[in-house]
């Protein structure tokens, strides 16, 4: 919760924003707005944190926003001035692009994989994958290099394991208590005494939103583990791959040292130079994601301002830790044209393990979504008439 009253109104936390310019007199008078209930920053926030790490005091402009912001997408929903297609990324509304995949793209196998990650087997290490990695990316976890590595541990994922992070992130309704209570009792009936994460949104979840659980469970990310593996030589890099890649920091990790330092150590340790983005780490910037529900053109921007910097970095490669921004990035034009590669650090360990990766797998899976898409909404135009 944001202390009003221990606020200088100094406005360093607004003018650090990478996504809305603004001097110091403005962010001044903005962050006196916010206080007052009313500001053009709650339609131009892309909930990304940076203002609560440059806050001189520690306080949390971002609890502050936030709380505008759910004001303002309830009264959005509620009149539908939110999109159909931005509310189809919502993994508990219907439609959702998950299960729009399931019906109609995923083959058999992955249906397969599916039935079994959402029924895994009791254990007191449990390995979370993520949505996207259950519906739309098997291919990051199902390799042989993953694989091998997780050999022998339970394995679960899709909506009935969905942490509901996304809803927090774009403020969008939901009950939190009661997605927290399923999601503990779950966990406690599996005999869950840690939890493996794919996902950072995951991590964000449980270390940030919901207490009970990071009371009970540790919790580490498949990122440490992965870091781990390779120091204490579990996991053998066996070709280094001499690349020059341009690393993107989500949004969610800027608060957690180790969801930014441990992903580096991996793609140092593949034998690859990492090219530090002018926006990176707890500074960097957002994909535009969370901003497609509000405000269209300046996810647009946000997105356009992130390529240029790629641009500059001279690399073929962009990588990053998050599925969201995997797919935000590989919908764009100069993604389409294949321009550039959009690979997860997962992706890059594969191949300094030897395996052959096809580098536009991601767009692929995307095309075929937005494909499909178009397809449907058509047919149910012929329909109509």
């Amino acid at each position: 919760m944001f202390e009003a009253e221990k606020c200088t109104r100094c406005g360093i936390c607004l003018e650090s924003c990478p996504v809305i310019d603004l001097t110091i007199e403005q962010a001044k008078q903005e962050i006196e707005n916010l206080i007052a209930g009313s500001s053009f920053i709650v339609n131009e926030c892309a909930s990304c944190g940076t203002c609560d790490l440059n806050c001189p005091f520690d306080l949390t402009p971002s609890d502050l926003i936030r709380e505008l912001k759910y004001k303002q997408i309830e009264e959005f929903d509620k009149n539908g001035k939110i999109p159909r297609m931005a509310k189809f990324i919502f993994p508990f509304n219907k439609p959702n692009v998950f299960e729009f995949f399931e019906n109609l793209l995923m083959s058999p196998e992955e249906k397969q994989n599916l039935v079994e990650w959402k029924n895994p087997a009791k254990s007191e290490e449990l390995v979370l994958l993520g949505c996207s990695i259950a519906y739309l990316m098997q291919h990051l976890y199902k390799n042989p290099t993953l694989e091998m590595l997780l050999n022998g541990k339970a394995i679960a994922g899709g909506i009935e394991f969905c942490c509901g992070e996304i809803y927090h992130r774009t403020c969008f309704p939901l009950l939190k208590n009661d997605l927290e209570n399923k999601l503990l009792l779950k966990f406690q009936d599996l005999g869950v005494k840690k939890l493996i994460l794919f996902c950072n949104e995951c991590y964000e979840a449980y270390k940030h939103e919901y207490k009970k659980i990071s009371n009970e469970f540790e919790i580490i990310s498949i990122w440490e583990y992965i870091a781990k593996a390779i120091k204490n030589g579990e996991l053998k890099i066996s070709n280094p791959l001499n690349l020059k890649v341009a690393f993107h920091d989500a949004c969610v990790v800027k608060k957690y040292p180790e969801l930014l330092n441990y992903p580096r150590e991996i793609v140092e340790a593949a034998g690859c130079e990492i090219v530090e983005l002018e926006h990176n780490r707890e500074n960097s910037l957002c994909c535009g994601l969370s901003l497609g529900l509000t405000n269209r053109n300046l996810s647009d921007q946000t997105r356009k301002k992130r390529f240029n910097e790629f641009k500059k970095a001279d690399s073929d490669f962009f990588i990053t830790t998050c599925p969201g921004c995997i797919s935000t990035f590989s919908m764009d034009y100069k993604i389409q044209a294949k321009k550039y590669k959009v690979l997860s650090v997962l992706e890059l360990l594969r191949m300094a393990c030897g395996e052959t990766v096809d580098a536009y797998k991601n767009i692929k899976i995307y095309n075929s979504i937005v494909n499909k898409s178009m397809e449907e909404a058509q047919a149910r135009k012929i329909l109509k008439k």
